[in-house]
């Protein structure tokens, strides 16, 4: 019996397939399932090529779709970016937020929201060079998909930042610069490390990630993180 090859995710959103041969399934199921293999095969390629370099043949031919099914659903390459994009990038926050209202202590909250965005980049590594990598390539539209992402996690962590001027009330309240300029810096560190081709390594900052948005936000204790076992 020949073994079906294991699939590998490429983005967080759900596959849809559909069963071999007539299947008589309803019309919008199948338009579901086109839509997801579309999106699914744009982040694949793009990974692999770059934004630039990938057309639209690239993404029918390996979703197995028509020319016409595509521009049904699309107008045209960069649309099904911004639409993968924004799906990516919302599945993932939500999954950084779950992590952090499993808990309530604020140093584990910021620790698992840290692990948990790290960790959907390791799951899902197409998108994350797709999305990290070659978002300007894909323009300005894209560019501010990206930018209003970035917000909804600085207001993330203007509410963990909440959570300890709780705990200790000599904390200071911090402008909203200091929240983008952590969320910038975590930034820089897992772009650098997807770069240099070390995707895979990326949890292993989570100690310093977390020192960095402790340090910046000034809560004392921020130097025991890069001594913690990882």
């Amino acid at each position: 019996m020949r073994m079906e090859p294991p699939v590998v995710e490429v983005w967080p959103g759900p596959r849809e397939p559909l069963p071999r041969g007539p299947h008589g399934l309803p019309r919008d199921v199948v338009v579901k399932s086109q839509r997801s293999r579309m999106l699914g095969a744009l982040v694949e390629v793009v990974a692999e090529k770059g934004y630039a370099a990938t057309t639209v043949a690239d993404i029918i031919g390996r979703a197995g779709v028509s020319r016409t099914t595509f521009y049904q659903q699309f107008k045209d390459k960069e649309d099904c970016f911004l639409v993968a994009h924004q799906r990516g990038g919302e599945a993932q926050l939500r999954k950084v937020i779950e992590a952090v209202e499993s808990v309530s202590d604020p140093f584990e909250q910021l620790r698992r929201n840290l692990r948990a965005y790290l960790g959907e980049l390791v799951a899902y590594p197409a998108a994350a060079r797709a999305f990290l990598l070659e978002v300007a390539p894909a323009g300005p539209r894209a560019i501010a998909i990206r930018d209003r992402l970035h917000l909804r996690y600085v207001g993330l962590l203007q509410q963990l930042y909440g959570n300890f001027r709780q705990r200790d009330e000599r904390l200071p309240e911090l402008p909203v610069e200091v929240f983008r300029a952590a969320v910038a810096a975590v930034d820089d560190l897992v772009v650098r490390r997807i770069r240099e081709g070390r995707l895979q390594e990326l949890a292993k900052l989570e100690p310093i990630a977390v020192y960095v948005e402790l340090a910046l936000f000034g809560v004392p204790g921020a130097a025991r993180e890069l001594a913690a076992p990882e």
